[in-house]
């Protein structure tokens, strides 16, 4: 009998070794090689898809889908939030939930990222920050979105008085007339009449009017109103409201003065109506003030 060799490894000992180490080693390298092929392959399509679900995104805005662009919008965002494509994405979906969804929540959110993510010299952070403003507005967040308006640096003087009325329109909502009328004279100011300017002197003498009572401050707004605005219905308003204001004050004549400067054919009926109360109440307060008199005869 042949003696054993002490340094020779039977067969049956070389495979129990090659499977206790080597082929778990080697399962091992082979999950890790799939593992990183399955990687790349789902990177390849992740880019793939993305593309292909701005691509839906906007083919839904068009076709006027806005609720499945939002969705893909928001997937897209959900999976990639940062980059430029990602900003030019997220602006649209703030536009969609602004402009064609009323959703004014969710385009503020999206508009304060976007402004958060873009740089100093992004072309569209005045729009943005201007849809963010009247988003704020909207959502009644009235002094938000002043904040939001002072930020903006106007492009001219019209510009300027254009974003100021809309500040002075904020404050006129929450009541604060005191600033209102501050921002409203801002506008007014050493400017020559226009649009802006119109809309300003209306809501600055209806401040004075309808909220304070004070009538003779209100009446030359008005009356300059009705002398230079080229839209007839600005004027009628004006003069009824000149009319108004001088009833308060007991001047009915030029109360009555004020009706007759208004020629509109479909508002003679009521005009002439309103004529006969103030002659009425004309005569009310002459035989009060005679009877005042004799009184203190």
């Amino acid at each position: 009998m042949t003696p054993k060799n002490p340094n020779r490894i039977s067969a049956g000992r070389i495979g129990y070794f090659f499977l206790r180490t080597v082929r778990p080693a080697l399962r091992a390298s082979f999950a890790v090689v799939a593992l990183l092929l399955a990687a790349g392959l789902l990177a390849g399509a992740c880019g793939y898809n993305s593309e292909s679900e701005l691509q839906r995104a906007a083919d839904a805005w068009d076709s006027g889908d806005y609720e499945r662009s939002v969705a893909l919008y928001e997937h897209y965002l959900e999976h990639r939030p940062d980059g430029e494509t990602s900003l030019r994405a997220r602006f649209k979906l703030a536009n969609i939930y602004f402009a064609n969804l009323h959703r004014y929540d969710r385009a503020a959110g999206h508009y304060r990222e976007f402004l958060n993510q873009s740089g100093p010299g992004e072309s569209d952070t005045r729009v943005v920050r201007e849809r963010l403003a009247e988003s704020l507005s909207e959502l009644g967040r009235s002094y938000e979105a002043i904040a939001e308006y002072e930020n903006i640096t106007p492009l001219d003087q019209i510009d300027r008085r254009r974003i100021r009325l809309r500040i002075a329109d904020l404050y006129f909502d929450q009541k604060n007339y005191s600033q209102a009328l501050t921002e409203y004279n801002k506008i007014t100011d050493n400017a020559a009449y226009d649009e802006v300017g119109e809309n300003a002197y209306l809501r600055e003498a209806s401040i004075y009017q309808l909220e304070r009572k004070q009538y003779q401050q209100a009446l030359p707004i008005y009356q300059k109103l009705a002398a230079e605005t080229t839209d007839a219905k600005v004027r009628t308003r004006a003069l009824y409201n000149i009319d108004d204001c001088y009833t308060n004050l007991f001047q009915f004549d030029e109360a009555i003065r004020a009706l007759r400067e208004i020629k509109d054919p479909a508002e003679q009926a009521f005009v002439a109506r309103r004529i006969n109360e103030r002659e009425q109440q004309n005569r009310e307060a002459a035989r009060s003030l005679a009877a005042g008199r004799t009184l203190m005869k």
